[in-house]
């Protein structure tokens, strides 16, 4: 699959995971203990969806910077691309749930419309 179709396939697996990374409600968290929660259950669901990075700095580091990536540039496929340049993956299905969980839990107001 190329990177253009992977926007399609970016949706679906973001609707396919939204709740891998769903980090419970509590009474008042500090931003502190929230970003640690959302990294923490990040992580799990990319070991769940079988994804292997060099290291948990690394993948927290790549999915802030997948986000500037789609932020900035507006492009699912700018942002897939920045994920298959960081590793060394050529399975767009890898791509593509990397960049679903990175989005769902980093950046979710910038999830592409249908």
């Amino acid at each position: 699959m190329r990177l253009k179709n992977l926007g399609a396939a970016l949706l679906a697996v973001a609707a396919s995971v939204v709740m891998a990374t769903a980090v419970p409600a509590h009474a008042d968290p500090t931003d502190d203990a929230r970003s640690e929660q959302i990294d923490q259950a990040f992580l799990k669901a990319v070991k769940d969806q079988g994804l292997k990075l060099k290291s948990d700095g690394f993948a927290l580091d790549l999915a802030h910077s997948t986000c500037d990536v789609l932020t900035r540039t507006g492009s699912v496929e700018n942002a897939l691309r920045h994920i298959q340049n960081a590793t060394d993956w050529s399975d767009s299905k890898k791509i593509g749930s990397f960049g679903s969980l990175a989005v769902q839990g980093y950046c979710p107001t910038s999830m592409p419309k249908q």
